[in-house]
Order: structure tokens, then sequence, then C-alpha cells
């Protein structure tokens, strides 16, 4: 019998982890958009005894990410797709950020559905910032959700002008609110080939981009956590790992926040009047 399959999207510092995490005994199929990451992954994941498959991958192209799926399903039954791919808001455009983190998500959804099957569950990379920005417009929380990938971008709220100095951080904020509506509006399409599929939402992690924005403005946020302390990726491999594992059976459509209590300090962290 076929061994079954583990396929991550985007194997930087997080989707690393996540891949010796979960790889034990699969095949693991790992795709990134750099050779250089995806070499450098092929390599650590090969010399520690994993049985690994590399895939150069844009999320932005829905084709490249199906085949991605379909290559990842010859290899054995997926078990677990772990979308991790994603861009931060420094140093790059609104466009950009939407169409990776946002399209990049929904086509991801979309494509590993046609493979998936009883037993699969995905799980989705988010972000707490998709908490932060939960007031948005009814109709326009509908369009993150539902409408179909390549119509997405298609909304004036989206269109955000380049010159626009918070337009990198909109972008962000929004692209990772429609990640959680996205997940949860797909479960019921997941549920009907017996699969499941989460998110998990990171606060400020101790990986290579996560450090970035330490220097800059997600800095204050570690000083407004309960935890008192920056995230490991292991605080998120662990969330990942029991959202795939049999003990989580029953959980689909929903999002597990690893934020060390930031946004449940900057809603409720008002002084109490005596």
């Amino acid at each position: 019998m076929s061994a079954k399959s583990i396929a991550i999207l985007g194997c930087g510092g997080m989707g690393l982890a996540i891949a010796r995490r979960l790889g034990v005994g699969r095949r693991l199929c790992v795709a990134d958009y750099s050779d250089e990451i995806l070499s450098e992954a092929r390599e650590a994941l090969a010399n520690d005894g994993y049985l690994v498959e590399t895939y150069q991958v844009d999320v932005c192209d829905y084709d490249s990410v199906r085949r991605f799926a379909q290559a990842a399903a010859s290899q054995g039954p997926v078990e677990a797709i772990i979308h991790t791919a994603g861009v931060s808001p420094s140093g790059r455009c609104a466009r950009k950020i939407l169409a990776t983190n946002l399209v990049g998500t929904a086509n991801a959804l979309d494509a590993f559905l046609e493979v998936a099957q009883t037993g699969t569950s995905m799980v989705c990379i988010a972000s707490m910032a998709g908490h932060m920005g939960s007031g948005l417009p009814s109709e326009l929380e509908h369009h993150l959700a539902t409408t179909p990938r390549g119509q997405l971008l298609d909304h004036a709220a989206l269109d955000i002008d380049a010159a626009d100095p918070h337009g990198p951080a909109r972008a962000y904020g929004l692209s990772k609110r429609g990640n959680l509506l996205r997940v949860q509006a797909s479960s019921r399409a997941w549920g009907r080939r017996g699969g499941r599929v989460n998110s998990v939402s990171p606060g400020v992690i101790s990986t290579g981009a996560g450090r970035q924005e330490i220097s800059g403005p997600a800095g204050k946020f570690i000083a407004l956590s309960p935890a008192a302390r920056v995230g490991t990726p292991q605080d998120i491999v662990n969330a990942v790992a029991f959202l795939v594992s049999p003990e989580s059976s029953f959980i689909t459509g929903s999002d597990i926040l690893v934020d060390g209590g930031v946004v449940s300090s900057l809603r409720w962290d008002t002084p109490l009047r005596a």
C-alpha cells in the first residue's frame, strides 16, 4: 500500500518546521516560489531521512497550484495540506499582497479540493490581523468568502491606490480577514468530499519574516501580549498538528488564534472604573 502524502505550500521557516513534524512516515511534497528555498529545504529534509519531493509553484497562478495538487495526489492519498505561502506588508505593494495572500489561498483551497477524500485535512495559515479587521461591511465579507477566485480582486475596497502609504497594511489585513472567511465558506464543499478545512492565525512569530516585522510595527504587539513573549514556530506547529489529527475530527471551518493573547488585549485591556 502506498504511503500517504503531506503537501506543504511555502517551505520557509514555518513551513519547514511543519514538514518536520508531520512528515515522519509520509511522503512530503513541498512547494515554494523560490528555487533557492526549495533546494535548501530538500537538502535539509532528505539529510534527516524524510521522503521529500519539491515543486516550484506560484500560488498566484491557479494552474501552477493545481499541478502541484495533482502531483501530490500521485505520490499517495493526500492526508494533509498545509498552506503557509504568503507575504508580509513590509516592502511590498498592496496588489502583490492581495494576489499572494488572498487569491493564493483561494487557489489552494480550490485546487486541493479536487484531490481531497475522506480523512483529508487542510490548514491555511492566516494571521491575527484577520481578527483585527472584523468590522468590515457584510457585503465585503461575503465577497471575500464566496466570490469565484477569478473575480476575487474585482471589488472597490480592494482597489487600493499604489501611492497610499497605508495601502500595504490595509491590503494585508483585508487578505488575512479574507483567508478566515474563505476557509469558513469552503468547509461545506470539503465536507462533501469527506475532508476538513481550518485555519491557524499566528501572532508575532520568530521566523525570518517575523523578526523583520518585530523590528518594525509588530514590535509593539509583544508588549501587549499576556503571554509576555514572542511566539515560536513550534507554537504554530502544535496547532497545525492538532488540526490534522483525528483528535480534531469534529472541527472544520474554524480558526485557532495563536497570538499570545494580543487580540484579546487590544479589545479588552482598558482601565476598569472603580
